[in-house]
């Protein structure tokens, strides 16, 4: 049976899928860095893994490591990687090892995010204006090109909006506390148009198929205002788009010469349904949306990547009809949790197929500026969009939590 390196940056629905599986052998990789994002209950169940040290020599750690394997008379036929992350350090990993993987150019189109639009400009598919800062004073100038706009500040290779700041004004920049000389930032002119993600498999260069995400608002700033923070598969492709989504992710394929993998990009859509592309990632989609759209469409996401990995021929074949799930996050709070509703009542809910709570009763909290702070998530079906929007407006009023921190021990304020 053949092996298949993975590198697991922490436990997904990728990773447990990879550990069902009967038709592969599979080598789980970590570093010391990231071992943390794992439980101790975890750790100790899965001990079949070997550990990379990340601040030590490169070619002394895959020195060790290919003097480990011939030890274990382990062979390696394939690689995955689903880290964005770790995406330089895994293909740094499988390229020594003859794997097929991304080079050192495409890891720039997919991670770092002037290269990527650099790159997306060169396919001949327009962007926001964007350039990379240094100082305070380059934001300014940027700015006055852009009067009476607001603009996007952001880390080029970061996710999960991690960092990103609307600069609206000259005074918003006393948010901005960050080594800028270092080159690792970048400002951007906002977009007003609405923000959509595709999410493709692709099999030798070729995109088998492309599944779109609606996201009513936009998952950041749904975080910090307390409004509907949610993504929906769309069972049918908007009537007004202007572009076939298939087809506009092939052209990015093609222009960067990627092969085997899943890859999910933001884009912007005007109201003329006319496309552009944000950023991208050549993994599986965050939040809930790989369940998302394995249960709308009745197949299962992972499995196809893994497929795709160890070059299986890959026949896709959904359920009829084709329904829409959605997940919804949940509101957080700052201070020492007095009250939340249990997921118990959730999933009891309407249409609630699934969820989970990350926080309890009694927890101290602290909100974090990314899309994804939030108390706990829960899965929607509906038949369409309309149905599935309409029944998490039910589950987020009717949703609650309460912290020592609100005056006079009111309930949670929604805004929507």
């Amino acid at each position: 049976m053949k092996t298949l390196l993975y590198f697991e940056e922490y436990e997904s629905d990728l990773s447990k899928a990879l550990r069902k599986r009967k038709d592969i052998n599979v080598l789980f990789i970590r570093t010391d860095k990231n071992i943390r994002f794992f439980s101790n209950e975890y750790l100790e169940k899965h001990k079949d893994y070997y550990q990379f040290f990340y601040d030590n020599d490169f070619d002394m750690e895959i020195h060790k490591f290919k003097n480990w394997l011939i030890h274990k008379k382990i062979k390696i036929d394939y690689f995955l990687n689903d880290s964005e992350f770790y995406m330089e350090y895994s293909n740094k990993i499988a390229e020594r090892l003859g794997l097929e993987c991304l080079s050192s150019e495409q890891v720039k189109w997919v991670r770092d995010k002037v290269a990527m639009k650099d790159k997306f400009n060169q396919i001949g598919l327009r962007t926001v204006d964007y350039q990379i800062v240094t100082s305070k004073n380059d934001i300014l100038k940027f700015m006055k090109k852009h009067v009476g706009e607001p603009i996007i500040f952001k880390p080029r290779d970061l996710m999960n909006s991690k960092n990103v700041f609307k600069i609206d004004s000259p005074s918003d920049l006393a948010q901005i506390d960050l080594n800028l000389e270092c080159g690792n930032y970048m400002v951007e002119s906002y977009c007003y148009d609405q923000e959509w993600s595709i999410e493709s498999l692709v099999q030798d260069g070729i995109v088998l198929d492309s599944y779109v995400t609606y996201i009513p608002n936009r998952t950041l700033w749904a975080a910090i205002d307390n409004r509907l923070n949610c993504h929906m598969t769309v069972p049918k492709i908007p009537k007004y788009f202007k572009f076939i989504p298939k087809d506009f992710i092939q052209k990015i394929v093609n222009g960067m010469n990627l092969k085997n993998g899943a890859m999910t990009i933001e884009v912007f859509i005007d109201e003329e349904g006319n496309v552009m592309p944000s950023e991208l990632g050549w993994r599986l989609p965050g939040c809930q949306a790989t369940k998302n759209h394995s249960r709308s469409y009745g197949f299962d996401l992972c499995d196809s990547l893994i497929d795709i990995a160890i070059h299986k021929p890959l026949s896709l074949k959904y359920r009829n009809p084709i329904v829409c799930v959605g997940d919804l996050y949940l509101p957080n709070k700052e201070g020492l949790i007095t009250e939340i509703t249990s997921l118990d009542e959730l999933l009891n809910m309407d249409g609630v197929i699934d969820g989970e709570m990350f926080i309890k009763k009694g927890d101290i909290q602290k909100k974090r500026r990314v899309g994804n702070d939030a108390s706990g998530w829960v899965e929607v079906m509906a038949e369409n969009e309309f149905d599935t929007l309409r029944k998490m407006q039910a589950v987020y009023d009717a949703f609650e939590i309460v912290s020592l921190n609100d005056v006079g021990g009111k309930k949670y304020v929604k805004k929507i």
